[in-house]
């Protein structure tokens, strides 16, 4: 897979894993500041497969109308990433690769893993590095908002 070059002086690419947009609905501080700071960067990344799982949580909460637009108002910060066929295509290698490795991951995460990968972004930043630190392709780039924050 072919990588971007990153100039030196050039603000890091995070690719947001649900996980994060959890935490920021959780209240972690910590991670609504660290958001704040990327997306106030234009350098926030999120694939329409996280969209779609923030969404689906918030429809099912029984004060949804609230819920959505807050999810939706969160959610409107990062550029969007969806998925196309290049990427649907990636997403079938990197599920199978993992399949025949007997290590399995969420399809969801699959398709994260596959959007930050064509977007070639520099960081995925997530709660859940087991996951994906399983594909060969996303080692060294797969931070949790402290390892971040401590790197940066």
């Amino acid at each position: 897979m072919p990588t971007k070059k990153k100039a030196a002086t050039e603000i890091k690419t995070v690719f947001v894993d649900t996980s994060i947009i959890v935490d920021v609905d959780r209240g972690n501080q910590d991670v609504i500041d660290l958001c704040k700071q990327l997306t106030g960067t234009n350098s926030a990344f999120i694939s329409t497969v996280s969209v779609s799982e923030i969404l689906t949580g918030a429809y099912l909460r029984k004060d949804y109308k609230e819920a959505v637009k807050k999810a939706e108002k969160v959610l409107s910060q990062f550029r969007w990433v969806s998925l196309n066929g290049e990427a649907a295509k990636l997403v079938a290698e990197l599920n199978a690769y993992l399949i025949s490795k007997g290590q399995p991951i969420e399809y969801q995460d699959i398709a994260i893993a596959a959007s930050f990968l064509m977007e070639c972004c520099d960081v995925l930043l997530t709660e859940n590095k087991n996951h994906f630190e399983r594909l060969p392709n996303l080692k060294g780039k797969v931070l949790t908002p402290k390892e971040f924050c401590q790197e940066n």
